[in-house]
C-alpha cells in the first residue's frame, strides 16, 4: 500500500515531466499551475486522482476541462509500483523496477504525444540500469545487453530509412542495461508483436497506408515492463514448449 500511494505521488511528478520536457520547460519553475489560465495550483488541487474527481475533471479557477490522462499516469504509476513490489518485494530489484517503470510511463507519453523520446530520460536511464546491475543482473550482462542490444537497433533504424528513430535506439539501449542480452530479446519480439497488431488493426479498421506512421516507443516501454516482471516465467513457458 506505502509503494501504491508513493506512486500516485510520482505520477503527479511524471506528468510534469511528460508535459513540460517536450517543450523545452524546466521541471521544477515555475511550480504547479493551469496550462490554460496559468493560475498556481494549491495543495488541494494536486492531491493525486481525489482533486480531479473533487473538481469533476475542471480547473478550479477557469473552468477548463483537465486532460483525464492526469489521473490515468497517476493509477499506471501506482499500480506499476505496486506490481513489481508484489513481484519481488522489497529488494534491489524493486527499487530498479519502480525507476524503470517511470522512465517507461513518461517516454511512452511523450512518445505518444509528440513523437519524441527524451534524451534527458534514456540517457541517465543508461546510466542507472549499470548502476543496479552491480546488485541485480551483474555488470557485464547489463553491458552486453546495453550495447548489444543498442546495436541492434542502431542497424534497424539504419535499415529502415527513417522507420525508427535514434530515441527508439536509445530506448532499447536502457532495457538491454536494466535486463541484459537474453530478456532484451524477448522484449524485440514481444514489441514486434504488438506493434504488428497495432498496425494490421489501424489497416483493417482505421483506413491507415502503408505510409503511416507508427510510434514504436509504447510498444517497446509495454513489453520492457512485461519481461522485467515475468521474463523469466516467460521464456520458461517457451522453452517448456520443446
Amino acid at each position: 500500500m506505502l509503494l501504491f500511494i508513493l506512486g500516485l505521488f510520482i505520477g503527479s511528478f511524471l506528468n510534469v515531466l511528460i508535459y513540460r520536457i517536450p517543450r523545452g520547460e524546466s521541471v521544477v519553475w515555475p511550480g504547479s499551475h493551469c496550462a490554460q489560465c496559468g493560475h498556481p495550483l494549491k495543495p488541494l488541487d494536486l492531491i493525486p486522482v481525489l482533486s480531479y474527481l473533487f473538481l469533476r475533471g475542471k480547473c478550479r479557477y477557469c473552468g477548463v476541462h483537465i486532460s483525464l490522462r492526469y489521473p490515468l499516469v497517476e493509477l499506471l504509476t501506482a499500480l506499476s509500483f505496486l506490481l513489481v513490489y508484489l513481484q519481488y518485494e522489497y529488494t534491489v530489484m524493486t527499487a530498479a523496477g519502480c525507476i524503470l517503470a517511470a522512465m517507461l510511463i513518461v517516454v511512452a507519453f511523450t512518445d505518444i504525444d509528440e513523437g519524441i523520446i527524451p534524451d534527458v530520460i534514456t540517457y541517465p536511464g543508461m546510466l542507472l540500469g549499470l548502476g543496479f546491475a552491480f546488485f541485480t543482473i551483474g555488470i557485464k550482462s547489463a553491458l552486453i545487453g546495453m550495447l548489444g542490444f543498442g546495436l541492434i537497433f542502431f542497424l534497424i533504424a539504419i535499415l529502415s530509412r527513417g522507420g525508427m528513430g535514434g530515441g527508439d535506439v536509445k530506448l532499447v539501449a536502457v532495457f538491454g542495461a536494466f535486463l541484459g542480452p537474453l530478456h532484451s530479446v524477448l522484449v524485440f519480439i514481444l514489441s514486434s508483436l504488438a506493434g504488428g497488431l497495432w498496425a494490421i488493426g489501424l489497416l483493417l479498421f482505421k483506413g491507415a497506408g502503408r505510409k503511416t506512421e507508427v510510434r514504436f516507443g509504447p510498444f517497446l516501454a509495454l513489453s520492457a515492463f512485461i519481461v522485467f516482471l515475468y521474463g523469466t516465467e516467460l521464456l520458461n513457458l517457451y522453452l517448456s514448449l520443446f
